[in-house]
């Protein structure tokens, strides 16, 4: 090797907390490695590897290792931030201007951030204002497609290319893999982002505005602030009550007290973000719609008896199932957890129905405390009469189209 040759160090930063679905962490690493030891200019690359990384971890491993790429692997969480752990193992975000601000410190030295974890685009975004190029994710990337990018990218960094064409070279290797999901990574760079005009219309920068303001209000005359006052202070059932309030102020619907199906279809958008914002900011990753509907993929992600039932295992609303038709434990409000300690995923959970009220999902609202969380649709086609649908559907669907 010649000794004017600079070395570059690449730094792998990775975790996966307690609570969190479980990623192919191990494998994405490996695949990396292995990939730049066979690579034609192996001996310009040094691997360093650091595990469960809490974010004092963050700060310790750049000054330690003085790293030229930065590749973190694991969970983001949109405008929350990059998921990391605290001292029990528990998840601990870090929110874009926090990255921002340690990035800057090591703007000459660090050339390449990759954020390889679901919705870290906002994070690329505010890290791209000091570093040449960063690459993150503008939606949910799957186990496979976050690995074949991985691999792509290394393998063409380790061949001499330079980071524009790895980064395609990355894209490729998932389409090349049958996944469509090429188009989520995506590069950016300091200099576009000089050249590049702001777009006040944008509809995630809309929910980070709205959300950072001290009135908190939005065109529609919505006021998010005692909203926001109520989970800052971590009053999580009050909390809990007035996202119900303002989301049925949000459709005109808080004279009748529960929403019709098309509603939720055309509910606005700027206004789920917003409250998912606050929800996942203030209780750090652990609570929100679009932490809910990420547990809901995980278990299947389909409108049936059989989700639903381990989605209510999994954020903890349902005790058990004995399989029959009108037998599920499910918690009533009255005793659900208002507190971190609940499962992830636990709140939002006073949703207003997506039918009348008697049939509504945990809401409490026009028959008590104690809710039904299914909704029965007449269909005689099915056993006993009756097709089995979980409310939230309507939610979930919502989130998808809202991009949360």
């Amino acid at each position: 090797m010649n000794s004017n040759t600079l070395v570059k160090k690449i730094l792998i930063l990775a975790a996966n907390p307690q609570g969190t679905s479980g990623l192919r962490l191990d494998e994405e690493v490996r695949e990396i490695n292995a990939g730049l030891r066979q690579a034609k200019h192996r001996e310009q690359f040094v691997l360093e590897q650091w595990w469960a990384v809490r974010t004092r971890d963050v700060q310790r491993a750049m000054l330690d290792v003085e790293p030229h790429i930065v590749h973190f692997c694991g969970h983001g969480a949109g405008d929350g931030g990059l998921a990391f752990e605290d001292e029990k193992g528990q998840v601990k975000l870090i929110d874009a201007e926090g990255l921002a601000g340690l990035f800057e410190l090591f703007a000459e030295q660090v050339e390449c951030v990759v954020l390889n974890a679901c919705y870290s685009e906002i994070q690329a975004k505010a890290i791209a204002r000091h570093i040449n190029y960063v690459i993150g994710m503008n939606q949910e990337i799957g186990d496979q497609a976050a690995i074949a990018f991985a691999v792509g990218f290394y393998d063409a960094l380790g061949a001499g290319r330079p980071v524009e064409f790895a980064y395609q070279f990355g894209c490729s290797a998932i389409r090349l893999e049958g996944i469509p999901e090429n188009l989520t990574p995506k590069l950016l760079t300091k200099n576009q982002l000089k050249t590049e005009p702001s777009n006040t219309t944008e509809p995630t920068s809309n929910v980070k505005t709205e959300t950072s303001t001290d009135e908190l209000s939005s065109k529609r005359g919505i006021d998010y602030t005692r909203l926001r006052d109520l989970l800052a202070t971590g009053k999580w059932k009050e909390a809990d009550r007035e996202t119900a309030n303002l989301m049925l102020k949000l459709v005109g619907r808080d004279e009748v007290g529960w929403l019709r199906n098309e509603d939720m279809e055309k509910f606005p958008c700027q206004g789920l973000r917003t409250i998912d914002a606050l929800w996942v900011k203030y209780s750090n990753g652990h609570f929100g719609f679009s932490v809910q509907h990420r547990i809901w993929q995980e278990v299947g992600g389909k409108v049936n008896k059989v989700t639903e039932c381990l989605l209510g295992d999994r954020v903890g609303w349902r005790v058990k199932c004995n399989w029959l038709p009108y037998d599920y434990d499910w918690l009533g409000y009255s005793n659900m957890t208002f507190s971190l300690n609940a499962p992830q995923g636990h709140l939002p959970a006073r949703l207003v129905g997506m039918s009348p009220p008697r049939l509504e999902l945990l809401s409490g609202v026009g028959s008590g405390e104690g809710a039904v969380p299914l909704c029965l649709l007449h269909d005689f086609s099915r056993p006993f009469g009756w097709v089995w649908c979980w409310s939230g559907v309507f939610l979930f669907s919502r989130v998808e189209t809202c991009k949360l």
